[in-house]
């Protein structure tokens, strides 16, 4: 770890790169008697050329091991309809929120299932076929296993963009709560129909049974009282249960902002209200309130891993 602080102060003082940061602390109380504090660190540089993009950060974060760790660190190179990439790099397939069956490089936010995701060993292979299509090829490491690979092949038809997905993975199986091999198929599509709308069908075929998974969504972005509002509803059946996602961002102003999410799945619930205040471009402040029914089979229990029913949290983001 010494050896990735050096070079990354060497790397900035001898190229010519552009430097960003994140500053992030929570004070959390939960179940409205137990409460801690979290912090995390984000220091990074980039620099983008015009036949490359490289990145190159940092994450430090209250009670990781290690403390600090590489966040991403990758190049990026294009050449006419080619772009390669290599390193620990962010990648986000799919549409939706906490049902997306292309995504399966994220762990998912319940709280805030668009923010910024950790970046993911691996190398990306793109090349544009065309204005209307595109291939595309990845080979990564997880927690489970290094061998992975993903493909996938995508094309516009007039208003509606359609992808055929790949996956050869190694995760956790949903049938019997054991890692095992998978061979996942993933048919998708998103558009606009009045509404947008968004559907993905996928085939799971593991070591010991097939699965059929089928999600479905929609949204809408309307004004009322000259306040923006967006809304989206998504929902996810299979022969092991469903779920329902749904969420709504109302913009009261340039510095106020308040949403909610709902999720239902199986026999647990979770719901978040936060309203977030914007200071400046620099630093903004949110206050949420998470509730949690029958959620601990899912990982979220209190830090001394009892019950957890209710979170009342304070946090502060500083960007730089």
């Amino acid at each position: 770890m010494k050896k990735i602080i050096l070079f990354f102060f060497i790397t900035q003082a001898c190229l010519s790169m552009d430097y960003f940061s994140e500053l992030r602390g929570d004070y959390s109380l939960q179940n409205y008697k137990e409460n801690y504090w979290y912090y995390k660190g984000i220091i990074g540089l980039q620099h983008e050329d015009e036949n490359f993009y490289t990145e190159f950060s940092l994450i430090g974060e209250e009670g990781a091991d290690p403390t600090v760790d590489l966040y991403r660190g990758y190049l990026e190179y294009y050449i006419d309809d080619i772009t390669l990439s290599a390193g620990r790099q962010t990648i986000s397939w799919g549409h939706g929120y906490i049902f997306n069956l292309s995504d399966v490089f994220n762990e998912i936010d319940i709280e805030d299932p668009k923010s910024d995701k950790r970046g993911l060993d691996s190398i990306r292979f793109k090349y544009s076929l065309s204005d209307m299509s595109r291939l595309e090829f990845i080979g990564f490491k997880t927690d489970a296993k290094d061998e992975n690979f993903a493909g996938r092949y995508t094309f516009l038809i007039d208003n509606f963009e359609i992808m055929m997905n790949y996956f050869h993975i190694t995760e956790l199986s949903p049938l019997t709560k054991k890692i095992e091999k998978n061979e996942r198929i993933v048919l998708e599509a998103k558009g606009d129909l009045i509404v947008g709308v968004w559907g993905q069908v996928s085939y799971d075929k593991y070591e010991t049974d097939d699965l059929y998974t089928l999600v479905t969504g929609v949204d809408y972005n309307f004004n009322l009282y000259q306040k923006n509002i967006y809304t989206a509803l998504e929902g996810l059946y299979n022969k092991k249960g469903g779920g329902a996602y749904l969420t709504y961002n109302l913009r009261i102003n340039e510095s106020f902002e308040f949403y909610q999410g709902c999720l239902v799945i199986d026999d647990g619930g979770y719901l978040n209200t936060t309203l977030n205040y914007i200071y400046n471009d620099y630093v903004n402040f949110e206050f949420a309130y998470n509730y949690y029914h029958n959620f601990e089979k899912y990982g979220y229990s209190t830090k001394d891993n009892k019950k957890l029913t209710s979170e009342i949290v304070f946090r502060t983001k500083m960007f730089f």
